[in-house]
């Protein structure tokens, strides 16, 4: 399966009033770690916007709260893809502090595609769905489409 890592150091406005990541602030790290996905394995979420006018708004978004992060922890946020179909792609996510093992946070976010313009359902684009098919499908134990 492949996945990336992306770090982000937790910054004083990240916490609540107990000194802990904001509960919100956990879908914003899976967003980091998204995007770096997406940029490591060489498709650009902007390209797609400006050239083909396609957006991947979020249609679900799960995060299982297992132990704090707090200020000036260095989060690390591994990013998978978990199930694609041919208008939708979920991503997996565990966050950890570095230099430790125990996962902090699990979560999944579906992402739908859409067109800019009419905000109509769109499949997703050829560049992003053939990366899929064929750099993660030829993995063993690949995600399976929706």
């Amino acid at each position: 399966m492949v996945h990336h890592e992306s770090e982000y150091r937790i910054l004083y406005r990240d916490v609540d009033s107990m000194g802990y990541l904001y509960y919100g602030r956990y879908l914003e790290l899976f967003e980091l770690g998204r995007v770096d996905w997406m940029r490591l394995e060489g498709f650009r979420y902007r390209d797609m916007e400006d050239q083909l006018g396609l957006g991947l708004p979020v249609s679900q978004a799960i995060c299982r709260y297992k132990k704090p992060l707090r200020y000036d922890d260095m989060a690390v946020i591994q990013t998978q893809v978990v199930g694609w179909s041919p208008a939708t792609i979920s991503f997996g996510y565990e966050v950890r502090l570095k230099g430790e093992e125990a996962i902090r946070a699990t979560g999944e976010v579906e992402l739908g595609c859409i067109d800019l313009q009419t905000g109509r359902p769109n499949r997703i684009p050829e560049g992003l769905l053939g990366l899929l098919e064929t750099k993660l499908a030829a993995k063993k134990g690949r995600p399976k489409r929706h």
